[in-house]
């Protein structure tokens, strides 16, 4: 979003963007930080290379990078950790295939699970209580305290999840490189700890801090009627088929364009997994400037629907596979802000979001160029049992804004603010959300 300094193809970088695109190799990289209630205080960072070639080559015109590696290591006092080795290659060795590949060590002692499909939709309730909340931080508080039988209902909504992750795909660029058809596999383990029986962090009568026995939590009181798949954790390894159309005039920061995707991921026992299944998601983004030569300003949207037959584990169910990048949601900050991570989780999930960009000012400095861009938001969205059951009712809605930083073009540094009918989320992460 940086330029717009006149018209663009989506093979092409805008004029002025081009011009002030580096050659050769460079590193950027920040601290990561990020606070919740889900999280805690969580420290870490992120280190990318870029190597983006010369100005020679056909393809430095065409593609934010030639090869981008980076390296994150993320750790909470909330128990969540998450490493992450990341390559992507366009247009390798100069041939149409691009390669992608991620190596992710994922723990979260506090996963969120808080019902499937139309049982999540709010309001806020537990078993110890006989009200319901429109406020999550007094349905935590209240959750926390110890019941007349010693027991409490702190980790009623949350379980233990370990879940290392390798993922590998190719992708074949088509039609001046507007169609993608991508090949990928999977290959992931799940440890699931549930809480029920456990000694937990919980207050007292007077307030204290102390410990005392988990109550059966909502996982374990759904894994007994039966409703999910997946209680014992184990392998999911999955079969990754994706095509997508991309018109974007530069892909890490569009200012114009439109990118359709379609995933079909399919779990089985032939490649070793312990679950058949299929997943189907559906997404579109746009991009707009409307009036390119008066202001740097960008529309943008996206809409999604995913669909998932019964026999996907529940662990997985948050998966949003993205021929781009994969992501975990309905809630949090790539998809519904304002709303704790996997807040909704169903086996069909829809979103749509809307964002104006707004780059209001540029600075250079020490050898290196930044944008800084301003952006209101709304987001909506809500899982459903099946797609016979899709409804313009109860969809769950949150707004806020963001600030992000554009940095040498390809690297975006994200600071969103988000509030929900039941909540708010402050996050601090790298590149736009879609």
């Amino acid at each position: 979003m940086l330029g717009t300094g006149g018209p663009t193809r989506a093979d092409k970088l805008a004029p002025d963007d081009l011009a002030h695109k580096k050659e050769g190799g460079y590193v950027t990289g920040l601290p990561l930080a990020a606070y919740s209630t889900d999280i805690g205080l969580g420290l870490g960072a992120r280190v990318y290379y870029y190597w983006n070639g010369h100005r020679d080559d056909p393809r430095f015109a065409q593609t934010p990078y030639l090869y981008r590696l980076f390296l994150q290591a993320f750790a909470s006092t909330g128990g969540i950790q998450f490493h992450w080795l990341d390559l992507d290659a366009p247009k390798i060795f100069d041939s149409p295939y691009r390669i992608r590949s991620q190596l992710i060590y994922g723990r979260n002692i506090n996963s969120n699970y808080f019902g499937l499909g139309a049982r999540a939709l709010p309001p806020l309730r537990f078993p110890g209580a006989d009200r319901s909340y429109g406020s999550y931080a007094d349905y935590t508080h209240d959750q926390s305290q110890i019941t007349a039988d010693g027991q409490t209902f702190a980790k009623y909504d949350q379980y233990d999840v370990l879940r290392p992750i390798a993922i590998a795909s190719i992708e074949r660029l088509f039609l001046d490189d507007h169609i993608r058809v991508l090949a990928g596999l999977g290959v992931s383990y799940a440890r699931v700890r549930d809480y029920t029986g456990r000694q937990v962090d919980a207050i007292d009568a007077v307030g204290n801090d102390t410990k005392a026995t988990e109550a059966e939590t909502r996982l374990h009181a759904d894994c007994a009627a039966g409703r999910l798949v997946g209680c014992g954790g184990g392998r999911d390894n999955y079969l990754r088929l994706g095509i997508s159309y991309d018109t974007r005039d530069y892909e890490p920061d569009p200012n114009a364009g439109t990118f359709i995707d379609l995933a079909i991921d399919a779990g089985s026992v032939a490649l070793g997994s312990q679950y058949d299944y299929l997943r189907l998601l559906i997404a579109a983004r746009g991009y707009w400037s409307p009036v390119p030569e008066a202001a740097d300003l960008v529309l943008a949207g996206r809409i999604m629907i995913e669909g998932q037959t019964n026999g996907t584990p529940f662990f997985s169910m948050d998966t949003l596979p993205f021929t781009e990048d994969p992501r975990g949601g309905l809630g949090g900050h790539r998809t519904m802000r304002g709303f704790r991570q996997d807040r909704f989780l169903g086996s069909v999930m829809s979103a749509i979001n809307a964002e104006v960009r707004m780059t209001v000012g540029h600075a250079t400095g020490w050898g290196q160029r930044f944008g800084f861009i301003l952006v209101p938001f709304v987001d909506v969205g809500r899982p459903f049992d099946a797609l016979g059951d899709l409804t313009v009712r109860d969809w769950q809605p949150s707004y806020g804004g963001a600030l992000r930083i554009a940095w040498n073009l390809a690297t975006l540094v994200t600071i969103d603010y988000g509030r929900s009918s039941e909540d708010t989320g402050f996050y601090i992460n790298f590149n736009h959300i879609f």
